[in-house]
């Protein structure tokens, strides 16, 4: 299922999380892209998308996007 054919955020973050529990990182990521695009400050978007970033620096920008 892409993303695009998700019709909710709830639906999308369940989509990204089981994806990337099975390994398909991209996949989720490419929904975790969605939800940010569609809800910006969604504080368990981004500690999903910090999980599936590699690189520190990235990492720590998806933390510091998590409102407080």
């Amino acid at each position: 299922m892409a993303p695009q054919s998700l019709t909710t955020i709830e639906e999308a973050m369940e989509f990204a999380s089981e994806a990337i529990s099975r390994g398909e990182i991209q996949v989720g990521k490419e929904a975790l892209s969605w939800v940010l695009q569609q809800s910006p400050s969604h504080p368990t978007a981004w500690m999903w998308m910090a999980c599936c970033v590699t690189d520190e620096s990235q990492k720590q920008d998806c933390y510091r996007r998590i409102p407080s």
